[in-house]
């Protein structure tokens, strides 16, 4: 049995799961516009922290996903991986959210929470770098005899690469000391998480789109492996609207109407 597919899904409107209706419509804005980035909080302690966008997938087998459908819902497009990894995606690098001294107070440094306690430092420092290059845009950093150090430039490109990379970082819900015996650790962790980033990088690349405030990465019917769905209503549904798009003047979404996609019903899937 493998535990690494080459198919990681999108589960689309968590906050409608137990609305196919309304995951349908979210569905069909997915395809003709692109997988929209969601604008998600990074944190490393209660004072320190920001906002990036976000398209999150998982690495588990569809077969496997029963304890995450039950929180996410049973409504997903399949993407290939390589998809995934030429627009610049990667798995999440989990830490443990758990701070030296917590619940230990008769330590000064509790290893387990090493990680988050260097996160955290690296965060505070690149915020107040942020707050330096808002307050005097286009200073650098200069030494005590006036010495430029770092150009204005350099300064700016390193806070925002340092948005980018920590965005790639998610807490493992372990929340407190070890807790390895217990079935409740690690609730992240076992999501096997993949995002992708808007980057500089993706938009010279024209791998992103922009309409207003929102950003989305689009996509051609090569990418997607299929889609997944919570009922057979819901799977009719979704058949009809592909085979819609046969014949329209778009020949990115007539690609979808003309090479059909599978389509799962999640239940029937698992009840054999």
């Amino acid at each position: 049995m493998s535990f690494v597919t080459d198919n990681l899904i999108h589960f689309l409107a968590r906050n409608n799961k137990d609305s196919p209706d309304k995951q349908l419509d979210i569905f069909k804005l997915i395809v003709e516009k692109g997988f929209r980035c969601s604008y998600e909080i990074v944190r490393f302690n209660p004072d320190n922290w920001f906002r990036s966008g976000i398209v999150c997938f998982t690495d588990i087998p569809l077969r496997e996903c029963n304890e995450h459908t039950s929180i996410y819902g049973k409504f997903g497009i399949g993407v290939k991986k390589s998809f995934v990894k030429r627009v610049g995606g990667n798995p999440v690098s989990y830490f443990v959210d758990y701070y030296p001294n917590a619940g230990n107070p008769d330590r000064s440094i509790a290893a387990r929470g090493a990680l988050l306690h260097n996160l955290k430092v690296r965060n505070v420092f690149f915020e107040k770098v942020d707050k330096y290059c808002k307050a005097v845009p286009g200073e650098g950093l200069y030494d005590k005899s006036g010495n430029l150090i770092v150009e204005a430039n350099d300064l700016s490109l390193f806070v925002n690469t340092e948005i980018f990379c920590s965005s790639f970082y998610k807490q493992m819900g372990d929340l407190g000391p070890a807790r390895d015996e217990t079935a409740d650790i690690d609730l992240y962790y076992k999501e096997r998480e993949w995002r992708i980033i808007p980057s500089a990088l993706a938009d010279l690349a024209g791998l992103t789109t922009t309409d207003k405030d929102d950003i989305y990465i689009p996509f051609d019917r090569k990418d997607i492996n299929m889609i997944v769905v919570p009922n057979e209503q819901s799977r009719m549904a979704v058949t009809n609207y592909l085979l819609s798009l046969k014949g329209s003047s778009d020949s990115r979404l007539n690609e979808f109407g003309t090479d059909l996609l599978p389509v799962v019903n999640y239940d029937e899937l698992h009840r054999w």
